[in-house]
């Protein structure tokens, strides 16, 4: 496992490649070969350390390029262009090599030496869009391009493209001063056809639509159906401010963006980029329509607004088909969000708008079982592993995530919903076939890892394999990679906890534990289940009955009563450890503590001591028996 620190930033991306490489390849590879490296030395190398750029990555005939400005960028891919444009005058039709170039400004993910994200795949598709020898940049990019370069931009158009939510508004830098004709793209113009016979070629077949449509009918004229919005897609308008303040504006600026990078962050969302929304306000925009132009299922609009001594943070998650509100919350903070020992109020709501978003989503797959797409095969399985829950709802949703799976074999929510199941399965069965499960739940959170490294779902999965299988460094290293990949995320830091528990050091366990509290403080059902365990195996009492019963409060999960069982027992009592057998008794008939051994068996011995002289004591105090 490797521990490469990821961080993001935005940065200018230039994405070239070359045209018909294959074509020069099968003619003569070696001198294909030649000449491109001839030229990237002459022509593109040069430019490229001129205006302080930095090569992320060369496959063959393309190269991937980071710049610190549009700008930048910019003058390097129209510098490039008409060098390259000059240099193939002299060389025969079939000789010349051109160049495709999209450029994107946007957010990206730097790990180690390569980077990734929605800004490098927005350069990807503009690539794809540019004609040969010419430049297709985003709207960012041009927005940010000074007006000395001696181009002019032509708007084409919203561009639908593979795998991104949203229409991308694309300008072509026309190069030579020729006018844009709408429509002739270079995803719609043949290579090398002249123009005068590509109109030609046009009016003959709309006069062959024409005659087709008067044999067949009117329905071959009906519009295309409009694209179905995926799963869990979303834009956040711009946060109000309705005091006018300046603090609070910049506040709800903030946590507009915040909450944005923080949604993106969250692999299973599909989020509209913040440019694209900046100018919108609560309210005072159709939803319905911008749902459809961004091609997203809801719009989150929220509010910021001081209430005496307080500051009231609201934010609604509205069904951008209907208009409906399907969610809601409200946070309360004593202070203006940001002052010392306040709670990160974009976290916060981040993991509030996290988990509503998956409950409508949900509900929504529930109620609509007859669209059985992959990931509509994911939110049912997921429902049903929730409820009932427990080793029931995991039998009901395996099925489920199987056949997502072979719908879409490549699909990680599938993946790390089926490694899910496992995991309950070994901790929830008395006596687990481990000799199956377990290389199954190391080949399953592997191959989401090898999908998407950037995926926090898929790196809890194979934290967690990684703990059942005792492989504790590595697993430590993945719930790093949890934490640095998304802040949002509480797993990370509660996993890491639980693994310093089981590796027999509770107390360093607690600073993880209080960081997820302060993330969300009303929600305390994951985090006081990890003080609970921290606390008995420290031999604080107290501390361990108080905080079980939140966690019990919260979640009467069979394993919250064994805990909370014996911390009643070792703090003397009786009565109430003795209601909690019971509790648990009614879940887990003849539950025993050779049960709890033999579920944690790949802990070492340091967690075991603990086990013997905090939990297994305390419930034998209370009766239960070793086997």
């Amino acid at each position: 496992m490797d521990g490469i620190a990821v961080t993001r930033r935005l940065a200018a991306i230039l994405i070239a490649d070359v045209v018909g490489f294959s074509r020069h390849m099968e003619r003569d590879e070696a001198r294909a070969f030649t000449r491109l490296w001839e030229i990237r030395e002459r022509i593109i190398n040069p430019k490229i350390r001129e205006l302080g750029g930095r090569v992320i990555k060369t496959a063959g005939d393309g190269m991937l390029l980071e710049f610190d400005s549009a700008d930048a960028a910019l003058r390097c891919a129209i510098d490039v262009q008409r060098a390259m444009g000059a240099d193939n005058q002299s060389k025969a039709p079939d000789e010349r090599i051109e160049l495709r170039i999209g450029l994107n400004l946007g957010d990206i993910i730097v790990d180690g030496n390569d980077i990734a994200g929605d800004g490098v795949n927005v350069a990807a598709r503009l690539e794809a869009l540019a004609d040969p020898g010419g430049i297709c940049v985003s709207a960012a990019v041009r927005e940010q391009v000074h007006g000395s370069l001696d181009v002019r931009f032509d708007d084409i158009g919203a561009q639908r493209v593979k795998n991104i939510v949203r229409p991308i508004q694309v300008f072509r830098v026309a190069l030579d001063g020729k006018p844009f004709e709408p429509g002739l793209t270079s995803t719609s113009r043949p290579p090398g056809v002249p123009t005068r016979w590509r109109r030609w070629a046009g009016g003959l077949a709309l006069l062959v639509a024409v005659g087709v449509g008067a044999w067949f009918g009117p329905n071959l004229w009906r519009a295309a159906p409009a694209p179905v919005p995926p799963a869990l897609s979303l834009a956040i308008l711009p946060f109000a401010a309705s005091s006018g303040k300046s603090a609070e504006e910049q506040f709800a600026g903030e946590l507009t963006q915040d909450l944005t990078t923080a949604m993106g962050q969250w692999s299973r969302a599909k989020v509209a980029a913040h440019a694209l929304v900046a100018g919108y306000t609560s309210g005072a925009v159709d939803v319905r329509t911008l749902g459809r132009s961004l091609n997203v299922r809801y719009i989150v609009e929220g509010e910021v607004r001081r209430d005496a001594d307080a500051t009231i943070v609201t934010a609604h998650l509205i069904d951008a088909a209907t208009g409906a509100q399907a969610w809601s919350d409200r946070l309360r903070y004593a202070a203006l969000p940001g002052t010392a020992g306040q709670p990160d109020p974009s976290l916060q709501l981040t993991k509030r708008l996290r988990a509503g978003l998956q409950v409508v989503e949900q509900r929504r797959a529930v109620d609509h079982p007859e669209a059985a797409n992959a990931m509509n095969l994911v939110l049912r399985g997921d429902a049903a592993s929730e409820s009932p829950g427990g080793i029931e709802g995991a039998m009901k949703a395996r099925p489920l995530y199987r056949e997502a799976l072979r719908l879409d074999p490549d699909l990680v929510p599938a993946l790390t919903g089926l490694y899910g199941t496992f995991d309950t399965e070994v901790e929830e069965t008395a006596a687990p076939d481990r000799a199956a499960l377990l290389p199954e739940m190391d080949r399953v959170s592997s191959r989401a890892i090898a999908l998407d490294r950037m995926s926090t779902d898929a790196w809890f999965a194979r934290m967690a394999s990684l703990e059942w299988l005792g492989r504790w460094d590595e697993a430590l290293v993945a719930a790093d990679r949890i934490i640095t990949l998304d802040p949002a995320d509480t797993k990370g830091p509660l996993q890491r906890a639980w693994i310093l528990i089981q590796t027999g050091r509770p107390a360093e366990a607690l600073p993880f534990i209080e960081h997820a509290l302060l993330v969300d403080p009303l929600n305390q059902r994951a985090p006081q289940h990890f003080m609970c365990k921290a606390q008995l195996f420290l031999g604080r009492y107290a501390e361990a009955v108080a905080a079980c019963e939140k966690a019990a409060t919260e979640n009467n999960w069979w394993i919250n009563l064994v805990y909370l069982w014996a911390a009643y027992a070792q703090h003397g009592d009786a009565t109430k450890a003795a209601t909690t057998r019971d509790a648990l008794l009614r879940q887990k008939r003849g539950y025993a503590i050779s049960w709890y051994r033999n579920t944690y068996q790949a802990s070492p011995p340091a967690f075991f001591e603990l086990v013997e002289r905090h939990l297994a004591a305390g419930l034998l105090k209370a009766g239960i028996p070793e086997k």
